[in-house]
């Protein structure tokens, strides 16, 4: 018999604050390796955080040599082993070596180096690789990898290896390089959240998820189904106290193939198999639609599994246009309302399903804001190259709720995971409900002046910048009412230029050129100060006041730096960007308006600066 190693890489992103039950993590086998950005863009305070994730993670675990075995390395540009598989075999073991990690608090970001690592050592024989235990990653990071390339070379690699890679970008939209690196399909792999101290909102979703990592199988046909039994048992288990009401919304239109449609309606079939389907508890309901809009079963159907299944069974294809627009109308007017509403709470859950793009895309936006608005939750799969992401995604209650299938056989990856996300949908929306969600963030007033340096810095590189904060400002709500932005790049006093005839010896030219400013950075921060944010009429709300500085070496005059700083953060939020490895990290924080809280982000090298916008906005925005 040929033994297969399944390892797994873990990234982090906002879920539901729930307990896993013992149903999900019971008598799982697994070798579980936590990478934990250290590096110079991570605060002492944040790594920090981040160790009381792992603790609180391993804590749903069932540790043990035949349960769940955890390893821990920490990296930025080296890598740092704090302990392997095999150290230790109980929980208060492993959260007692937790407390004892070091912060690296190094520059760069060498995510490919630590899967490197974690593939070829951390799951070795000699350090606690098992050959049938699925070999888990937990990869949390706040930024982009110093060498993207050499960082998807690498997760190719682990893939390949069979290692599932999940991700955790902390403090950023979900990067395009996370869901690279992570492992198929990404709307279960890769998790968000907007900074390290709401890591504690995903652990119990990163937990669910990393013990639903499909088990090593074996060679034997039995095995494989026994093993799928026990995992649907589990979920089974898991979801049975969950009420819901449940409907599937069916693209019927021509575009789909007899046989593909057949595949939906198994697909929809499996998924119901793993609810308990009653009036008291799970309900499911199930419309069909293409130009016009066909109800199969409503909501409040008094049919038992059975019966539920028979009827879904034998519907047939309708044919036509995509009229998405009008099947959300449908399902919020006539299946979400008062007739079908229960005596007892039940989360509200759409499950649509469409290979293609709805033919009035203006009425689909409207019908989706609708359902947001009525705390309907939906889940869209997108199934094939025909749809339209972008419209996905509007449709999408999140990130975390759109499937992007590349054909039809991949729907039964994304049965499990569905159905947990389906039963927990409650616990989402007592989450989401006190976040602030990326949209709206930029409806807060703001004056945003940037500020550089421009001499000093030289002539490409600040080309870059503007370049850069070009990108920023396509990411802010600008108007009258929202965000006003301006920049702020040298100031030259013509009182102390030196003409071309001023002088007519040697030594009061040399003496002119000893007077003349080397304090740029100083000088635009008083400016800055007194004279660049306008001054506010009485009647009107208080506008924030926002201050984003690009650095990227230490001042020669720091002290006088710092104070103007300290002045000019009384009244307005200080950001530092901070690029390449020349600027001391203490002279950072003492320029940052409060470094207790994120103000500070720094960028490897000028040629990633425009990579790193949407990160640095996010930093500016939520902090």
């Amino acid at each position: 018999m040929e033994s297969r190693v399944v390892n797994f890489i873990v990234l982090l992103t906002v879920f539901p604050a729930i307990h896993v039950s013992g149903s999900i993590c019971q008598n799982k086998m697994a070798d579980v390796v936590f990478l934990l950005d250290s590096s110079f863009s991570v605060w002492e305070s944040d790594f920090a955080e981040q160790l009381k994730f792992v603790k609180s993670v391993v804590d749903n675990f069932q540790v043990g040599k035949d349960g769940i075995q955890v390893g821990v390395l920490s990296y930025s540009s080296e890598i740092q082993t704090n302990f392997f598989l095999n150290e230790y075999n109980d929980k208060e073991a492993i959260k007692s070596a937790v407390d004892k990690i070091q912060y690296l608090s190094t520059a760069g970001t060498d995510t490919a180096g630590a899967l490197k690592y974690a593939r070829e050592v951390m799951f070795h024989k000699k350090h606690g690789g098992r050959e049938l235990a699925s070999k888990i990653i937990i990869l949390i990071t706040d930024g982009m990898s110093h060498d993207s390339n050499a960082t998807a070379k690498q997760a190719e690699k682990t893939k390949q290896a069979e290692i599932n890679i999940l991700a955790v970008a902390v403090g950023a939209p979900i990067m395009r390089e996370l869901e690279m690196v992570a492992s198929y399909p990404t709307t279960d792999s890769v998790f968000n959240v907007t900074d390290f101290s709401a890591l504690p909102s995903i652990v119990q979703s990163l937990a669910t998820t990393t013990c639903l990592v499909p088990d090593v199988q074996q060679d034997s046909e039995k095995t494989d189904t026994t093993t799928v039994s026990v995992v649907e048992d589990k979920i089974k288990k898991y979801c049975e106290k969950t009420p819901s009401d449940i409907l599937f919304l069916i693209d019927s239109s021509s575009s789909i193939w007899p046989l593909h449609f057949r595949d939906i309606v198994q697909f929809t079939l499996k998924v119901i198999d793993l609810f308990d389907v009653s009036p008291n508890k799970t309900r499911i309901g199930v419309t069909l639609y293409s130009d016009d809009v066909k109800p199969v079963l409503h909501l409040d159907n008094q049919l038992n599994s059975k019966e539920l299944k028979n009827t879904i069974s034998n519907i047939h294809q309708l044919k036509g246009g995509t009229e998405t627009g009008k099947a959300l109308k449908h399902a919020r007017e006539n299946e979400f309302n008062e007739n079908y509403s229960r005596k007892t709470a039940a989360s509200k859950v759409i499950i649509l399903l469409t290979d293609g793009q709805s033919i009035r895309p203006e009425d689909t936006l409207t019908e989706a804001k609708k359902l947001k608005e009525e705390n309907i939750t939906v889940f869209v799969i997108g199934i094939g190259n025909r749809t339209d992401r972008e419209e996905l995604k509007t449709i999408a209650s999140s990130a975390r709720h759109q499937y992007n299938l590349q054909d039809y056989n991949a729907l039964s990856t994304i049965k499990n995971m569905l159905v947990v996300k389906t039963c927990t949908v409650h616990f989402q929306f007592q989450d989401s409900a006190n976040d602030d969600s990326e949209e709206t963030c930029w409806d807060t007033p703001r004056d945003v002046m940037f500020v550089y340096d421009s001499p000093a810095i030289g002539i490409h590189r600040s080309k870059i910048i503007r370049k850069a904060i070009t990108e920023m400002y396509k990411l802010m709500l600008i108007g009258s009412n929202k965000t006003r932005a301006g920049v702020l790049s040298h100031y030259c006093p013509t009182d102390l230029d030196t003409g071309i005839q001023d002088f007519q010896n040697e030594q009061s030219f040399l003496q002119s050129v000893k007077r003349q400013p080397n304090d740029g950075l100083r000088r635009l921060l008083r400016v800055l100060r007194t004279r660049s944010f306008p001054r506010e009429e009485h009647t009107k709300k208080p506008v924030k006041k926002v201050g984003i500085i690009f650095l990227d070496r230490e001042e020669h005059d720091s002290r006088d730096v710092i104070e103007e700083a300290r002045r000019t953060a009384l009244n307005s939020r200080l950001f530092v960007i901070t690029i390449g490895n020349r600027v001391a990290s203490h002279a950072v924080e003492s320029l940052c308006s409060d470094f207790k809280h994120r103000c500070v982000f720094h960028v490897p090298q000028y040629n990633s600066l425009v990579q790193y916008v949407p990160d640095i906005m996010d930093m500016v925005c939520y902090s």
